[in-house]
């Protein structure tokens, strides 16, 4: 019993979308601010799941999750809590589907809409029983929620620009409970190797062409790296961010700036 209360005295995140290049590098800031963390992914195959991940840092969980799926969802943020007090809640996981209006597909519309941004909330509404006054929600948007010049990226951009307005929304629906709603919007970040739909939106026919782009785009003059925006993350979960909530927080190099 005594073991059981102590180990209640955790602090429990989640991340989903905690196998890509960006979601590891939260996961490894988060365990080093002393958080055991739950990665969330649909990658993640099932008899892996609620195992210590083999190759990431010592505190990371992975759990076979789809966050298009509610029961999915359910059980995944069942267990995290099962852990210790869920402080932190990071909606990392994402879809980019490219697609000029003209042939882009009515899957690649609906299955966009529904991780992103539907995915997102399920996780929140999930979650939001299991937090208490000082926890954190953390979305993590995209500066094609602010630009339009991403060629064929109109929906993904779409996405993540209702993302922005569901951090707004619910961030002043949770501030009376003193829960925190944030969103960061991450710039050109390298994640290699691309996927297609990446290279098509950065103008290239190979991740060197879609590189070259994006550091054309980019006043710093290089991508930017996953480190670079999980430091982000772990500041607005942290209590020097305990004034701030309902705010986009872009990490881009001065892309948005130009």
């Amino acid at each position: 019993m005594e073991r059981k209360e102590m180990s209640k005295q955790k602090n429990i995140a989640i991340v989903t979308g905690g196998t890509g290049g960006i979601g590891r590098e939260i996961n490894a800031r988060l365990v080093e601010a002393g958080y055991i963390v739950v990665a969330g992914d649909m990658m993640v195959p099932r008899e892996e799941s609620r195992k210590p991940a083999a190759d990431q840092p010592e505190g990371v969980i992975t759990y076979s999750v789809d966050i298009r799926d509610t029961e999915s969802v359910e059980e995944y943020v069942a267990y995290a809590a099962s852990l210790g007090q869920l402080k932190v809640v990071v909606n990392n996981a994402g879809l980019l589907r490219h697609g000029l209006i003209e042939n882009i597909t009515d899957d690649a519309l609906n299955t966009v809409w529904d991780v992103n941004i539907a995915g997102a909330a399920r996780v929140s509404r999930a979650a939001r029983k299991h937090l208490k006054e000082g926890a954190s929600i953390i979305n993590i948007s995209s500066i094609t929620a602010k630009m339009g010049r991403m060629r064929g990226g109109a929906m993904y951009g779409s996405s993540k620009a209702a993302l922005e307005a569901f951090t707004r929304y619910l961030a002043v629906e949770l501030a009376p409970s003193g829960i925190r709603v944030n969103a960061v919007a991450p710039g050109f970040i390298t994640v290699l190797p691309m996927s297609p739909s990446m290279r098509f939106i950065a103008h290239g026919d190979n991740d060197e062409e879609a590189l070259a782009w994006c550091t054309q785009q980019t006043p710093m003059g290089r991508p930017g790296r996953s480190d670079e925006i999980a430091g982000p993350v772990l500041f607005l979960a942290s209590e020097d961010a305990s004034y701030i909530t309902g705010h986009v927080l872009t990490v881009d190099g001065g892309v948005t700036a130009a």
